[in-house]
């Protein structure tokens, strides 16, 4: 039996609780507030010269995304592998003041002041006693009894207090953290020691050896979703109010133009971040833990600044792609390593409390500042600039953030409400898997939803027997 299903949100986890709905017979229909599908996928293609573009959301694929990989190979769409650092690659730190150009591998120089028996450890040797056994204490989260209760004493920790508990010094905590555990929400005096170990496993621990870039652009993966879809999808569209009433859900939205349109159907995927869903009226209102879960789950404030050189010139001086520093420009990337030459696209990567700061700047201001920060890398650099561009998630109304993340001991007070069903509602987003921020959990989560809806599911299975949290 075919019941009228609306989805709202075309990005990936909207596309693909839509996708899976349609190959089943089902009625769908996708509104989407935007005037193009993605959502926090958002590949960027001006201002940049020679055919080049920068991903102002979504970018990675890893070996071990089988859902990515396996739409990619439905839909013929083409990877490119990550180039592997070569073996005499240095990779460049600028700290307290000065560049540091350390050999891959051998980063023992770093001006950290560490404790006696940590000086020689190096990074890895720091994560390797520090990291790795509270990676381990994860467990799975997918499994339907996580977090156990290991993973729940991780909960109410920050990571900084979960590393000291393991014995690392303030300095080691720093140094293991830069440019890695620095780039989740707030940093690490105010995450949940869970939420950014977790993202770490399935990262490192389960992404797999291999990592790739969709060719031409993320956004064509959403596109392509968008065309199998083919007339379903009806944009402009803002949702201002959900009503649940003797079998049926109403969606009462805005359009971009100012007029108003009531939608109604038997079932309501709610693909929208939850910092957006806050602003939608709820008739009845939710569950207690999923009005808190709404109310409190906050996303990653994310500013990054691309700026085009003619030659890449850091690739002439066998760097690497990932420079770690702590000016104010925080993590800089190669963003187009799988782009042909000679031009290249160096990133300026902001988070937290930085990129709130970056937010208020001007375009031009963030464009200049990101040009002085790579510049202090290397003054070879200014007079090669082409031109620049920069993303604020904050200030995207869609968004109103990037990828979530947990204060301690939200996961475990309300993390599972994030996935379970109101009703007829059911709820996907990356916010609603345990990946938050890859597009790998997006497509889990629609995946999740929809067979909620065709096997009347209670809400918080996945399929295959995963369970998001």
């Amino acid at each position: 039996m075919s019941e009228r299903v609306i989805i709202l949100g075309a990005g990936l986890a909207g596309l693909a609780a839509a996708h899976a709905l349609v190959l089943a017979g089902q009625d769908v229909v996708v509104l989407e507030a935007r005037s193009r599908v993605g959502g926090r996928v958002l590949t960027l293609r001006q201002p940049f010269l020679d055919g080049m573009y920068a991903e102002a959301g979504a970018k990675y694929v890893l070996g071990g995304h089988s859902t990515v990989l396996g739409f990619a190979r439905r839909l013929g769409l083409d990877l490119d592998p990550l180039p592997v650092p070569h073996t005499s690659a240095l990779r460049p730190f600028h700290l307290r003041g000065r560049r540091i150009l350390a050999p891959i591998g051998d980063d023992t120089s770093l001006p950290h002041v560490l404790r006696a028996d940590e000086q020689q450890l190096g990074l890895s040797g720091l994560y390797r006693r520090y990291v790795a056994p509270l990676v381990e204490a994860v467990g799975d989260p997918f499994h339907e009894s996580w977090p156990g209760p290991g993973a729940a004493h991780l909960d109410g920790l920050t990571l900084r207090e979960a590393l000291a508990e393991r014995g690392a010094s303030s300095a080691a905590i720093d140094a293991v953290s830069l440019g890695r555990f620095d780039l989740v929400g707030d940093g690490i005096d105010a995450s949940s020691a869970l939420g950014v170990l977790r993202r770490e496993l399935l990262t490192v621990g389960r992404g797999g050896s291999s990592a790739y870039t969709l060719r031409g652009g993320s956004d064509r993966l959403p596109v392509a979703l968008a065309k199998a879809l083919g007339g379903r999808i009806q944009f402009g569209w803002a949702a201002k109010r959900i009503e649940q009433e003797q079998g049926t859900v109403r969606v009462s939205c805005r359009g971009s133009t100012g007029e108003h349109r009531t939608f109604t159907a038997e079932r309501l995927v709610c693909a929208i971040p939850f910092s957006v869903l806050r602003g939608v009226e709820l008739v009845p209102a939710f569950s207690a833990d999923k009005l808190r879960a709404i109310r409190e789950l906050e996303h990653t404030s994310v500013v990054r600044t691309f700026i085009q050189y003619r030659r890449r010139l850091w690739t002439e001086w066998g760097w690497s792609s990932g420079w770690l520093t702590d000016l104010p420009i925080m993590h800089v990337l190669d963003a187009a390593p799988t782009q042909p030459p000679p031009s290249g696209i160096l990133e300026a990567y902001r988070v937290g409390p930085c990129a709130r700061a970056a937010g208020l700047l001007s375009e031009e201001e963030r464009i200049a500042m990101a040009v002085r920060g790579l510049s202090q890398f290397a003054p070879e650099l200014a007079s090669e600039v082409q031109c620049g561009t920069s993303y604020a998630w904050d200030l995207d109304p869609w968004a109103r953030g990037a990828f979530a993340w947990f204060r301690p001991r939200q996961l475990t007070q309300w993390g599972r409400a994030l996935a379970t069903r109101e009703g007829r509602v059911h709820f996907a987003g990356d916010q609603t898997s345990p990946m938050p921020g890859w597009m790998e959990g997006a497509l889990l989560s629609g995946q999740r939803a929809a067979l909620e809806i065709l096997s009347g599911a209670s809400g918080a299975c996945m399929a295959e027997g995963l369970h998001g949290v």
